[in-house]
């Protein structure tokens, strides 16, 4: 298995990712990534009614491999 670096812009905060994951396919890469996103947003439901979290995955030799965003609007009808 390969390790895997999954950095997070949350809401404009970059997060670097230094320690990374083993994955051992692109398709677990995938799977990581996807997992990950709805817990961030539950996470950050309390900080307001818009909210975009992306991740972006990169390789041993900094090579992106995967990226998802969720994007999050709540509000009250009017």
């Amino acid at each position: 298995m390969a390790p895997y670096f999954f950095d997070i812009v949350d809401n404009g905060l970059f997060v670097h990712d230094d320690e990374g994951i083993e994955c051992g396919s692109l398709g677990a890469v995938r799977e990581a990534a996807m997992d990950s996103l709805p817990k961030m947003a539950c996470d950050a439901s309390t900080e307001g009614d818009h909210h975009v979290i992306s991740i972006s995955v990169r390789d041993q030799a900094d090579k992106p491999v995967f990226h998802a965003c969720l994007t999050v609007d709540a509000g009250w009808p009017q």
